[in-house]
């Protein structure tokens, strides 16, 4: 049975409270088919939950749905955000997405929100989930780099002075993970706190089970910073529709899919948003790649093919090779995104519906095996939505007995720090990847001691030191 739960919610947490449909998941496990289905059954209109769906450009590396596919079903928050505009905070998609869900629920219709930026879905859902950042955090990002010139340093620059100020959370982020640590720069800059304070505060009041609401607490957060469990109750009476696959056999979908997204245009489209990027930067528009569209997967991989392109020209056979490697990284980014993703849902989206006892409002579909979607997808969704609008009992899973507990359990949290290896000059931030490191193919070749074949075999070297018979 999937639905082993340690606590039942009480109704008061969700009474009066709209309904809200999420439909989580990997990439390329079919969760905006799943969700036009749905608000075609239900009377529903889509939010996106994806953060790079929200600009407009890249619709097949951003894989948007193609609106002959969106059925005449309305999209909110899709491709709303023009090239030339500041890049969203997920605190601004939160209120934008709150007013959205508020005036399809008046019009009595479902809202159904779908999207793979599962920490944009969490924060939506409760509302303190997330450490956020402080007053001047409303301002633009180069209003707030001319205010502190810091923020648009290097990020071994921005590191170091993280560390000055902040070394507990300094020790938290990759050195190369640029974002958060500008973000924890500005959360200190911007509220005067240490942001590891800010953290340990929270943690101590959700311990008592009384959040904390001071102002330099109550934060808008850029993106998913120091990841906390709420015990604020749900703005929303979710259900939640995860749709799993195995990934060993999700990874080959996702291959063919990037090999189709090639086929239909993928190069090309990177290509014009590459020009049109060029043309905002001599018009002496800044444009910052680190963040946004401009981090999509698909472009980023194809920018040394394209900024060889638009060069003297590479030769065919260098620019053929760009390409060839450009596709093979991108195949390699949208796995490790699959494997992040699920990683999210496990340990921080799991944890977060257990700490509020609402376990009872997640089902887990089957998506493994796509010859299989009709019943153990698009069938079993249709039933437990309907089940819920009810008020009735939600069917069980589709899912084996024994995979349901293990995708169930929460994924235990781990101590978050930076650990380098000085051997192979790489760093590891959980335990459990430092545990496995020793054991690696590169750690094991690097520490092998030589051997000393001249030891081994020093009647070899005597022979092979004698005079040969062409020499005398």
């Amino acid at each position: 049975m999937l639905r082993t739960l340690t606590r039942w919610p009480s109704m008061s947490t969700f009474i009066a409270k709209p309904r809200v449909v999420v439909v989580a998941g990997t990439t390329g496990v079919g969760k905006s088919e799943l969700a036009v289905t749905l608000a075609e059954k239900f009377n529903g209109e889509i939010i996106n939950g994806d953060a790079l769906q929200l600009y407009n450009g890249l619709p097949i590396a951003t894989n948007k749905l193609p609106v002959p596919e969106q059925r005449s079903i309305p999209h909110h928050l899709l491709g709303c955000i023009g090239l030339e505009e500041e890049t969203w905070t997920v605190g601004k998609y939160v209120h934008s997405a709150t007013l959205v869900i508020e005036d399809v629920v008046a019009r009595g219709k479902l809202p159904i929100l779908v999207g793979g930026t599962h920490y944009y879905t969490q924060s939506l859902l409760f509302d303190d989930s997330l450490v956020k950042a402080g007053p001047g955090g409303d301002l633009s990002a180069e209003a707030q780099e001319k205010k502190w010139p810091i923020l648009a340093a290097s990020t071994n620059e921005m590191l170091e002075e993280l560390r000055l100020v902040d070394p507990e959370i300094a020790a938290r982020w990759h050195p190369n993970d640029r974002r958060k640590i500008r973000h924890s720069l500005e959360v200190y800059l911007t509220t005067g706190r240490r942001p590891s304070d800010l953290y340990d505060e929270q943690q101590s009041a959700r311990s008592r089970h009384t959040p904390a609401r001071d102002t330099a607490s109550e934060l808008v957060s850029q993106e998913a910073e120091v990841p906390t469990q709420s015990t604020s109750p749900p703005r929303y009476n979710p259900l939640i529709l995860w749709i799993y696959a195995e990934l060993d056999q999700l990874i080959p979908r996702l291959d063919r899919r990037v090999d189709q997204m090639v086929d239909t245009g993928l190069i090309e489209e990177a290509q014009s948003l590459h020009a049109q990027m060029r043309a905002l930067e001599r018009s002496g528009t800044l444009v910052d790649q680190s963040k946004g569209i401009w981090t999509a997967i698909g472009y980023k991989e194809l920018l040394p093919y394209l900024w060889a392109c638009t060069g003297a020209g590479p030769t065919a056979r260098m620019a053929e090779e760009l390409k060839r490697q450009a596709i093979e990284l991108t195949k390699i980014a949208t796995r490790q995104y699959a494997k992040q993703q699920q990683r999210w849902i496990r340990g921080k989206l799991l944890r977060a519906l257990e700490e509020n006892a609402a376990l009872d409002k997640l089902t887990v579909l089957d998506g493994t095996e796509l010859s299989q979607w009709p019943q153990n997808v698009e069938a079993t969704a249709v039933d437990t939505l309907d089940a819920f609008l009810k008020g009735n009992p939600l069917p069980n899973s589709t899912l084996p007995p024994t995979l349901s507990n293990d995708i169930l359990a929460p994924k235990a949290k781990g101590e978050i720090k930076a650990r380098p290896c000085q051997v192979c000059n790489i760093i590891m931030m959980t335990q459990q990847e430092w545990d496995a490191h020793p054991r690696s193919k590169k750690h094991r070749k690097a520490t092998r001691t030589p051997i000393d074949w001249q030891a081994l075999y020093p009647k070899a070297r005597r022979q092979d030191n004698r005079p040969h018979h062409d020499d005398r």
